[in-house]
């Protein structure tokens, strides 16, 4: 059965509209790019998640390499295999250049070598095509808990450390 608001099942109109009225609706819980050659999964995953995150698109790794360099993203999401740079290789000059950026890595030709090198580049997952939308989005929302349960730490840190707001580190 479809719903005919959203063009979308009835389960997941109403998994929508469950995260809204959690306050999941305002497209500002972060940002997210999603590098993926293939425009119906691309235009996809994007419908999917447009209401609770910023999103962006890329359909290959040079694009989203150009993106990057631009923007600021809180995830990305890359197909492994893509025209010209691999998921992978993007992945890996991601982690030089802004190591904060999280990722999720997804592909439609699984292998245990690819899982593990997916991995030792820092990637927090590795999905398996067709990629369940509930499955992404719960990973998307427990991966920016992370972040910023991580940033507080850090933040709080930096008070502690006599850098900013220490009393302690005043009065000496």
């Amino acid at each position: 059965m479809r719903c005919v608001y959203e063009n979308t099942s009835v389960q997941d109109y109403v998994l929508k509209v469950i995260a809204r009225s959690m306050g999941q609706n305002s497209a500002g819980e972060g940002s997210v790019l999603i590098v993926e050659d293939e425009a119906v999964v691309r235009e996809a995953l994007r419908d999917w998640l447009k209401d609770i995150y910023q999103v962006a698109t890329a359909e290959t790794g040079e694009e989203a390499l150009d993106l990057i360099e631009k923007q600021d993203f809180d995830v990305l999401i890359v197909d492994v295999r893509l025209p010209g740079k691999s998921g992978l290789q993007v992945l890996s000059e991601v982690r030089e250049t802004k190591p904060y950026i999280k990722c999720i890595v997804i592909t439609a030709y699984p292998s245990v070598e690819l899982a593990v090198e997916a991995m030792k580049l820092g990637a927090v997952d590795y999905l398996i095509k067709p990629v369940a939308p509930e499955q992404l989005e719960r990973l998307m929302r427990e991966t920016l808990a992370k972040c910023k349960m991580m940033n507080n730490r850090k933040a709080s840190d930096t008070k502690g450390s006599g850098l900013v707001g220490d009393k302690a580190a005043h009065l000496g």
